[in-house]
């Protein structure tokens, strides 16, 4: 049990903040091995105990300075106020509501923690690091931490063409899932396929970008949004008129 609480107390914050970081798409751009997980979850365990020591430092000196008549598990009478030692927070992991407190202020601050890197720190970080590079005659890394999130995570419709590079039959459709960067197996969804296929055989519409996959061979070519949309308008037309007769260049 004393190892468990432990390991609650020691690692739990920064396990959670770097879970939150990784969900939230700030992904390496290979899998981190166990060593650097525990790294960086250690110096994101600092910040995040130390906002959650200062609450309970503030509520239990609250609880001692306001002598209400309650005694509820957020407000305990019985709180230590806490030292400048770390031996303390031993002494707290006794403590019952201690611990339900650290838990779920742990969850909170640790996902505020993950927004706060996410929406200021990296994009700070990251801008200051594309200085140095640029001054040294360097490209500047892209907000995107891998090519495949830089292509299909921006949360935007997309119709593409999928082949496996070897001459053999592609697919069209619009891209509904796509796996995060390191899932194992690269599989997507693609909706409305016959539709689409439809619609490209009649009307040739520009390619943004191709994704090259240089390891497997796949090719996925992503079409102009605006002009598939401006294709798609003009072909449901033509179906509706029963005209469809000729390519359009657009």
């Amino acid at each position: 049990m004393k190892s468990l609480i432990s390991l609650i107390i020691f690692t739990l914050p920064g396990l959670l903040a770097y879970f939150w970081v990784n969900l939230f798409g700030l992904t390496p751009t290979t899998k981190r091995d166990n060593s650097e997980v525990i790294a960086i979850s250690a110096l994101l365990w600092i910040p995040t105990v130390a906002t959650i020591l200062i609450i309970y430092q503030i509520m239990a000196g609250l609880s001692h300075v306001v002598h209400a008549p309650f005694d509820i598990w957020l407000m305990k009478r019985d709180w230590t106020i806490l030292s400048s030692k770390i031996t303390d927070i031993n002494k707290l992991k006794d403590n019952i509501w201690f611990l339900f407190y650290y838990v779920l202020s742990s969850l909170v601050v640790s996902f505020l923690l993950a927004v706060i890197i996410f929406a200021k720190g990296y994009p700070l970080l990251l801008e200051y690091i594309n200085k140095v590079r640029i001054s040294r005659g360097v490209a500047p890394l892209s907000n995107q931490s891998t090519v495949w999130n830089q292509m299909f995570l921006n949360n935007e419709g997309q119709i593409v063409e999928y082949s496996k590079g070897d001459g053999s039959e592609s697919i069209i459709g619009c891209l509904v899932n796509v796996p995060r960067a390191h899932e194992p197996d690269k599989s997507i969804v693609l909706e409305a396929v016959d539709h689409w296929t439809n619609v490209m055989e009649y009307y040739e519409v520009p390619i943004d970008n191709t994704f090259i996959d240089t390891i497997t061979g796949a090719v996925i070519k992503v079409y102009n949004s605006n002009y598939a949309e401006e294709a798609q308008q003009l072909y449901n037309e033509r179906v509706d008129n029963g005209s469809i007769s000729s390519v359009l260049h657009l």
